[in-house]
């Protein structure tokens, strides 16, 4: 909502202002319009020079050339009336229809007006009245009267014009605006209802009803997705749990009979390493199975997080304890470095997930590196958060594999690194944390683990 009062607000105002700027342009047009005519009207009209240079010789009048030539160009036409009897006693080029002969009234009727429809304008001369004529419709002439008092008052009222202009401008694009907002509101309710995932059912009549019936089709063809992914989601959810609960009573069989054949004395040493290898074998599938049903309930918000307040110095040790208790190979170096400052450092988060999002790191670590190698898990603290970092010094990671690493196209999946660092990002993403991954330039890799 604030959204569309901000552009109700801007609309108000652009609207104004453009009203005003087309105001103030068309007031310095009508002035440089009518600056303008007057040069014009002087330019052609020069009346004074051409009264001037009419001069009488032996008994008549003679005009200038050039001022004889300026008459004919402008196809204008001129006459004097002499002062005493009235009568024209010159003239140029004067329409026949044109009176020889005048009263004072009627030269007071056309002094500033028309003469039987022609446009005149006059100037005295010696001699009596100097006349210059114009073609008929080829100049409006009006006087305009107004009272003194208004006239000295005349830049107040502009002002007063411009400011009732400016304000009829913006009721006017006032009331365009709400129009407009009546129209947007429902708009941008129907899409808040689309982000909020409800369905929307907007009216399609209106300036605007192409747009609502494209939102309203989105709407539905996105509930239709929605239904479709969660139709999915579900069937696959209950197809991985489904498969692991099958999984597992046959595979506690074997693992079992398994581990009876590896301690049978009576068995040959060969038989029995052959059943220690379907052991751990079905120990691992055992691990894949848990793993994938922990991946799919963390990727769809199913596995329940049980916070408690957790010191990670003390979960750090414990899993490295139970790393070196389970049997570690001698080429396996594991240290674990708590900073003086993360002694006590407490976080409150799922005490198994993070243990398992550690274990799944140091056993990649042990997987990737069988000849074996360093692994260094170290605590510090940062500004605001705990950084958990496991690294080693063995192969590394190839950079196509780390750029999947650090910018999956599908948090679910990970190619060539199974579900165990899936697993360690879906559970730091859970806890509110952050994951990365990076090479060493002195060789190995490390994964630093930010939880607030």
């Amino acid at each position: 909502m604030k959204n569309l009062m901000k552009i109700l607000t801007r609309y108000v105002l652009s609207a104004a202002g453009v009203a005003l700027i087309l105001l103030v342009v068309n007031f310095a047009a009508l002035i440089t319009w009518t600056t303008q005519s007057g040069k014009t009207v002087r330019k052609n009209y020069d009346i004074a020079q051409i009264a001037d240079s009419l001069l009488r010789s032996d008994g008549g009048y003679t005009l200038p050339e050039t001022a004889r030539n300026k008459i004919e160009t402008n196809r204008q036409w001129a006459m004097l009336i002499d002062n005493n009897s009235g009568t024209v006693i010159w003239s140029l080029n004067q329409p026949s229809e044109v009176p020889q002969s005048y009263t004072v009234s009627d030269v007071a009727g056309f002094t500033r007006w028309y003469l039987n429809g022609y446009p005149v304008t006059v100037w005295k001369h010696p001699d009596g009245l100097f006349v210059l004529g114009n073609e008929k419709d080829s100049v409006w002439k009006y006087c305009v009267t107004e009272p003194m008092a208004i006239m000295d008052n005349a830049g107040v009222w502009i002002i007063i014009i411009l400011i009732l202009n400016s304000l009829v401008a913006v009721l006017l694009a006032l009331l365009f605006g709400l129009r407009l907002f009546r129209s947007l509101k429902p708009l941008a309710k129907g899409i808040e209802d689309m982000a909020e995932k409800r369905p929307v059912e907007l009216s399609t009549c209106g300036l605007l009803g192409d747009l609502a019936a494209g939102i309203n089709d989105t709407s539905a063809q996105l509930k239709r997705q929605e239904a479709a992914l969660s139709k999915r989601d579900n069937a696959r959810t209950t197809w991985i749990a489904g498969i692991s609960h099958d999984i597992r009573t046959p595979l506690s069989i074997v693992m079992g009979y398994s581990n009876q054949l590896e301690e049978d004395a009576e068995l040959p040493q060969s038989k029995r390493e052959q059943a220690g290898i379907i052991r751990r074998q079905s120990e691992r599938i055992k691990t894949l199975v848990s793993d994938l049903s922990l991946a799919s309930k963390l990727e769809y918000d199913m596995q329940p997080i049980r916070r408690s307040e957790i010191a990670l110095a003390a979960l750090l040790r414990q899993t490295a304890v139970d790393f070196l208790n389970s049997g570690l190979s001698d080429s396996y170096d594991l240290d674990v470095i708590i900073k003086e400052d993360a002694q006590n450092a407490m976080i409150s988060g799922d005490e198994e997930l993070l243990r398992r999002a550690v274990s799944n790191l140091i056993a990649n670590c042990i997987q990737h590196n069988p000849n074996g190698c360093a692994i260094k898990v170290t605590l510090e603290k940062t500004l605001g958060n705990c950084s958990l970092t496991v690294s080693d010094n063995g192969v590394g990671f190839k950079q196509e594999m780390l750029d999947d690493l650090n910018h999956p196209k599908n948090s679910a999946r990970l190619e060539n690194h199974g579900l165990g660092l899936t697993i360690v990002r879906q559970i730091i993403k859970a806890h509110g944390g952050i994951t990365k991954f990076y090479n060493l330039a002195e060789g190995g890799c490390t994964v630093v683990l930010s939880l607030p």
